[in-house]
């Protein structure tokens, strides 16, 4: 029997995820997960219920919960393009389980399989509930959010998965109304450093999209956040420029009051317009996005 659990009320309930649905209600939309027997706000390496939903007669197997597999769902992907690549995924967008190849600890992340699997590392939705950006130190290095909706990963978890593999590309996505549609960027080369290097940004390259473009609004001329620090209002290496208090949200910010040419960790309405989410090349002042979504794959 299936179980329905709201994502907005609890920490982790996933164990086989079978869809993401949206319920509305007359004040916002619901994000809701389709959830098959093990329900848990603990860790998930070694529970029993994992390990009991591989078991396989000549009439009946249960799959593995996704991003585990092997005969007795002994492994787990590292991330979402290794799933991809191997072959042992559902082809949708859903929650999957991982455990990058440095690390003993299986995450929970939201995966694009459809094209060619995409990790998600931050996800802005404005149907769902906004959740509050302007966090702790420790909240950006652990992650926050319901994985399934708004959500940051978490700058440990990130620097795990970029471990996995010798280059990652990041995707970044916009969609908009007036009018309809969205835009894409990608950067080649994507790091992020350990806490040790205060989780500082390496880009390689930048690649714009050929018919949506975004712009570049991270290495843009001497606007470049390469080589930057990660800053939050309550650890903030932006030279006494207040840029987390200013723009709302942790960020890779400029040593310069400018900040930063992009704010996606900031409001959806927020006070002003640097506080609130915006992309300042090719899309200007606009901030009426709808969704919001940074992505790593490897290259």
């Amino acid at each position: 029997m299936f179980r329905y659990w709201n994502v907005i009320s609890c920490v982790r309930p996933l164990v086989i995820v079978d869809e993401f649905c949206m319920i509305k209600t007359p004040n916002y939309v619901h994000c809701m997960m389709r959830v098959k027997n093990c329900l848990t706000d603990e860790e998930v390496t070694d529970k029993v219920c994992y390990r009991l939903l591989s078991v396989c007669d000549e009439l009946n197997c249960e799959r593995c919960p996704i991003g585990y597999y092997g005969d007795t769902c002994q492994h787990v992907i590292e991330d979402c393009t290794d799933g991809k690549q191997k072959n042992v995924v559902p082809m949708k967008s859903t929650a999957s389980f991982i455990r990058p190849s440095n690390s003993l600890q299986v995450v929970e992340v939201f995966c694009d399989f459809n094209s060619g699997g995409w990790t998600f590392i931050l996800s802005r939705e404005g149907r769902c509930r906004e959740i509050n950006f302007n966090r702790t130190w420790s909240e950006y290095g652990n992650g926050f959010g319901y994985r399934s909706a708004n959500h940051w990963l978490g700058l440990e978890n990130i620097h795990s998965i970029l471990d996995n593999h010798p280059s990652f590309t990041l995707q970044l996505y916009l969609s908009y109304d007036n009018p309809a549609s969205f835009a894409l960027s990608y950067y080649r080369g994507f790091y992020v450093h350990n806490v040790t290097d205060n989780y500082k940004i390496s880009i390689a390259s930048f690649l714009d999209h050929s018919n949506f473009p975004a712009g570049d609004s991270l290495t843009n001329g001497s606007y470049n956040i390469n080589d930057r620090p990660f800053s939050t209002y309550d650890r903030d290496y932006s030279n006494n420029n207040n840029c987390p208090g200013r723009f709302g949200g942790g960020w890779w910010y400029l040593d310069d009051p400018v900040c930063s040419r992009s704010n996606l960790n900031g409001r959806k309405s927020g006070d002003n317009f640097e506080s609130t989410s915006h992309w300042l090349d090719n899309l200007g002042n606009r901030t009426d996005f709808n969704s919001i979504h940074l992505k790593l794959n490897r290259n």
